[in-house]
């Protein structure tokens, strides 16, 4: 990796995205300032170890106040607005830091409450894990499960549901291990 970047080089708008507790209940990404930066395309980044891969970036921006638990947000030259999860951080030259990141799609969770549990609503990212088709007589059922990875700031209740869309999801295994994020294997079953 080079040691020094041309200024000149830092020609994309990108966002530094805090989480923040909007309501009681509520988290939203916020942005906390907007910075100059050089963005590559590369190989796939995974940003949860219990999540499939997503398409990956390397971004170049001056050193500031960041960490693994903050987010970035950039337009591509489509148009297209990407969010992106830091997977590593590390210096470059005295004044740059480059911060490899999962381009990911952002999606609104809201775990449903009732009497045990409280409703929270916060972003989170959904990845594939399998489908399990089962053939049950007379008909059949397909049990979708999918890993749901929000930030680290917000807990899920193990068997919760979950609202994704319009659809309904139960928590069925929390992974809160990890310094950065929590995930929760998710569940539905479909009748076909």
């Amino acid at each position: 990796m080079a040691e020094s970047i041309d200024a000149g080089a830092l020609d994309q708008r990108l966002e530094l995205l805090e989480l923040a507790e909007t309501s009681p209940g509520v988290f939203e990404w916020t942005t906390t300032c907007r910075t100059w930066g050089r963005v590559t395309t590369g190989k796939n980044a995974v940003f949860a170890p219990h999540a499939a891969s997503a398409p990956g970036v390397e971004v170049v921006i001056r050193r500031r106040a960041l960490d693994l638990h903050h987010a970035l947000r950039w337009r591509d030259c489509t148009g297209k607005t990407w969010h992106l999860l830091p997977v590593s951080l590390a210096p470059y030259g005295m004044t740059y830091t480059a911060v490899k990141a999962a381009l990911v799609d952002m999606v609104q969770v809201r775990q449903v409450g009732d009497e045990t549990t409280v409703e929270i609503v916060c972003p989170g990212v959904i990845s594939e894990q399998y489908v399990r088709h089962e053939q049950q007589w007379p008909m059949s059922v397909n049990d979708i499960r999918q890993v749901l990875s929000i930030p680290k700031l917000v807990r899920l209740s193990p068997g919760a549901l979950v609202e994704i869309g319009e659809q309904l999801f139960e928590v069925v295994i929390p992974h809160e291990t990890e310094p950065f994020c929590n995930e929760y294997e998710i569940e539905v079953r479909r009748d076909l």
